[in-house]
């Protein structure tokens, strides 16, 4: 094809192709868009310095790097009227449209698109009903023009659009005026006759009239609405301006039955005044006043509060003491303790309540204890961590001026309760933090005082609350981080840790039947060996509670599991200690055991650790120097001091014993194994004096013995702490005999089981003579 002629512009076979982007060009339209894109700009340019004729076709999307699929097939040629060129290096040119074309195929593709077109003149027809559709759809633009939200379109424009007499120009200046996507306004330019082009804008203009008149409905709806309210919030105002006059008061609707439950809460008289005058103001604020909100909260607040309601209490102290067995074994001080609570109160009838502090390790059953205190009074339970609190908002509260403002967790933990005698479980108090925002330790120390917390004043509250009635009990793992001041106010309960005894009864009577209704087992189905829990205990776990118990005990009673689900035929298994380290894997952990020989220069010593007791063999070495005493194993301070003083009597003691010359003249080193571990405190100064004197007389020590006390510069053994964990340890080594500080004899009925007093021999040593002649060969 050759080039072709229109409106006396000839119009060459291949063209420079533009593409559009949300923009269609109709012929005899001029319409302004910006060319920036390389192939844009490139074909800007060819026009420019060739016919100034380009085909405009619009994309399909939005992208930058198109192809052919990409665009339309049916575009306008346009002829450019002026070019502008834009402070960012991209153009503005004004597009003059000509006629409509097909593209017939691409020529090129770089670096632009050139494309061969074929016209496609507009079909007119200039029948009658042509006529009539077109004056219809001017009709229908006008309405709707007059007829939308933004300014309508000028007189004049409508007076143009009445007078022009090309009819495809009046459809372009009408399609492009319209409310249409590009895709409504390409289907209009692909569309071959005036009379198709006709019907489908008086299908959009039809459209948009129906849209017209539901935005109108909706908008006289909403302003009615408006209105209603408007004129319900003058009545009431009114209303109420009219019972003011009257004397009326508003007993009705809420207000009446916050007022009912005020009455029937059982506020102390000054509480309920003050409520009652909240409630009065209340009544004279306007609906839309925000503080309406804030105020009705706290009055809720007020009346929910347990100001008289409390759980019944029947005290027998046989059924306590039974409940307290049911869920804890061992733990005799702090269920004694807890009987004599109940018995003095069962003779009193009330009994300011008591503010249990219960410290221990982790795992020892501290927070457990608390349900179990609960259950024995018959009371409600409330539990409270207070594990990282920084914030004393927290315990008294916020005021009421700040947005969001709430009571304090003790207040929340009593409306919660419903009763004003609940037991309050006051978790992890050790670990209350301090910061800008306050000291939430220093605000419980009026919560944990018996002589104040009669009236305990809580900041949104603003009035005192009596929770003289709460019994408290608060749990630490250390007591070290609580302060002075707050420690006071405690009754201190020490959780030791549990022996393996106890251990051994927890998992047996507690812990496994536990395990075996979550694992869904019956008893019949799984038999664990009473070795094989010992083993699990001694052997698998390291620990003063047993949490970490109850997880091993849990991994085989899975793999157990797992065997009677992939094995139905197997109807019963057996846990045995050889089992066990099939299902666990090898030893963790490995105790110390006495010696095999007795030995020169080595004593066993005994020493606590959170887990429980260990042996702790000491050894003892000389060799030439000048006298100077070396301390190795990872020793803290008090114990290089006690190695000091041990070193400083055993020379003493050599001495007497015609040991002079040889040993001023030698290096001493005292060693402690597990050098990975640190070690602290006094109580081995009695075996490391006596691993000194053995290596300096040269007598061996005994390897059924163990001994433990802090030893002075005269050789007293004064007394230690941990004599329990000790003794166990000893127990569990097989050491035969134990040499004790006479100081500790007093703790030896309540710390030591009778068992293990039947296996050990005690020895109790005044001075490191007593330790010397029994440990000493």
């Amino acid at each position: 094809m050759s080039e072709f002629k229109v409106n006396n512009i000839i119009i060459p076979e291949e063209l420079p192709l533009i593409a559009l982007k949300n923009v269609v060009l109709f012929p005899k339209s001029v319409v302004s868009v910006i060319i920036q894109r390389p192939k844009s700009v490139e074909a800007l340019d060819y026009a420019l310095t060739h016919s100034r004729l380009v085909l405009f076709v619009t994309q399909k999307n939005m992208g930058d790097n198109i192809s052919e699929s990409d665009l339309y097939a049916v575009g306008t040629i346009g002829r450019i009227v002026s070019v502008f060129k834009l402070p960012d290096g991209s153009s503005k040119i004004d597009i003059e449209g000509i006629i409509r074309a097909e593209v017939s195929r691409f020529a090129a593709h770089e670096p632009f698109f050139r494309a061969v077109a074929l016209p496609l003149p507009l079909i007119i027809h200039d029948t009658l009903q042509e006529k009539a559709l077109l004056r219809r759809t001017i009709e229908q633009f006008r309405v709707i023009s007059e007829n939308r939200s933004a300014p309508a379109m000028l007189p004049e424009f409508m007076y143009m659009l009445s007078q022009l007499k090309d009819t495809e120009h009046l459809l372009g200046i009408m399609t492009a005026n319209l409310n249409l996507d590009v895709d409504d306004q390409q289907k209009i330019l692909e569309l071959e006759s005036v009379s198709d082009i006709l019907r489908q804008l008086n299908f959009f203009l039809t459209r948009e009239v129906q849209i017209l008149e539901a935005e109108k409905s909706i908008a006289r709806d909403t302003k009615k609405q408006i209105g209603k309210m408007q004129k319900e919030l003058f009545l009431r105002e009114q209303l109420k301006s009219i019972e003011k006059e009257l004397g009326v008061e508003d007993e009705k609707g809420e207000f009446e039955v916050l007022r009912k439950k005020i009455l029937a809460a059982g506020m102390p008289d000054e509480v309920q005044e003050k409520a009652l005058k909240e409630l009065q103001r209340l009544g004279k604020m306007p609906a839309f006043n925000p503080e309406v909100s804030y105020i009705r909260t706290y009055l809720d607040v007020l009346a929910d509060l347990p100001w008289v309601k409390k759980s019944k209490e029947k005290i027998d102290l046989k059924e306590a003491e039974k409940i307290l067995n049911e869920d804890h074994y061992g733990l005799r001080k702090v269920k004694e303790r807890i009987l004599e609570y109940l018995a003095v109160q069962k003779q009193v009838g009330k009994l300011k309540g008591p503010i249990l502090c219960l410290v221990g390790p982790p795992g020892t059953g501290k927070t457990s204890i608390g349900q179990s205190i609960a259950r024995a009074l018959g009371r409600k339970f409330v539990r409270v961590s207070l594990g990282g609190m920084r914030d004393e908002a927290e315990i008294r509260g916020h005021r009421r001026t700040y947005v969001g403002a709430m009571p304090g967790r003790l207040i929340q933990g009593i409306q919660s309760a419903k009763v004003k005698n609940p037991v309050f479980m006051l978790d992890e108090i050790d670990k209350v933090g301090a910061d800008f925002r306050g000291d939430p330790s220093a605000a419980l120390l009026e919560t944990l005082d018996p002589q104040q917390n009669h009236a305990f004043s809580d900041h949104y509250l603003e009035v005192p609350f009596d929770m003289s009635d709460v019994m408290f009990v608060a749990t630490a793992n250390m007591l070290d981080t609580i302060p002075p001041a707050l420690r006071d106010r405690l009754e201190i309960i020490e959780f030791p840790g549990y022996t393996e005894d106890e251990k051994f009864h927890i998992a047996k009577n507690f812990l496994l039947p536990k395990l075996f209704k979550d694992h869904g087992l019956k008893k019949r189905q799984l038999t664990f060996q009473d070795a094989a829990i010992t083993d699990v205990i001694r052997n698998h776990t390291r620990e003063a509670g047993v949490r970490e118990l109850e997880r091993q005990l849990a991994s085989i009673i899975r793999k157990v599991t797992r065997k009677l689900v992939e094995s139905p035929s197997v109807k019963t298994m057996v846990v045995t200690p050889a089992s066990v380290h099939s299902y666990l894997g090898v030893v963790k952990y490995v105790h110390e055991l006495a010696e095999q020989e007795d030995e020169i220069g080595r004593a066993t010593g005994l020493a606590w650790t959170p887990v429980g007791g260990e042996l702790l063999p000491i050894e003892v070495l000389r060799m030439p120097g000048t006298g100077k005493l070396l301390l190795t194993g990872q020793l803290g301070n008090v114990m290089k001091e006690s190695g000091q003083a041990a070193l400083s009597y055993a020379r003493a003691y050599a001495a007497k014993h015609g040991i002079k010359e040889a040993f001023f003249k030698e290096d001493i080193h005292i060693h402690i194994p597990a050098g990975g571990i640190k070690k602290d405190g006094p109580s081995a100064g009695a075996a490391i004096t006596t691993a000194l004197i053995s290596l300096l007389l040269k007598k061996p020590f005994r390897k059924e013995v163990a001994m433990t006390g802090e030893v002075t510069l005269r050789g007293k053994v004064l007394g230690i702490g941990g004599l329990k964990e000790k003794i166990l340890a000893a127990h569990r080594a097989g050491i035969k005999t134990v040499i004790v500080p006479e100081d500790n004899k007093k703790d030896m009925d309540e710390d030591v089981p009778k068992e293990i007093k039947r296996d050990i021999k005690f020895v109790f040593a005044k001075t490191m003579d007593d330790v010397l002649k029994v440990a000493l060969k």
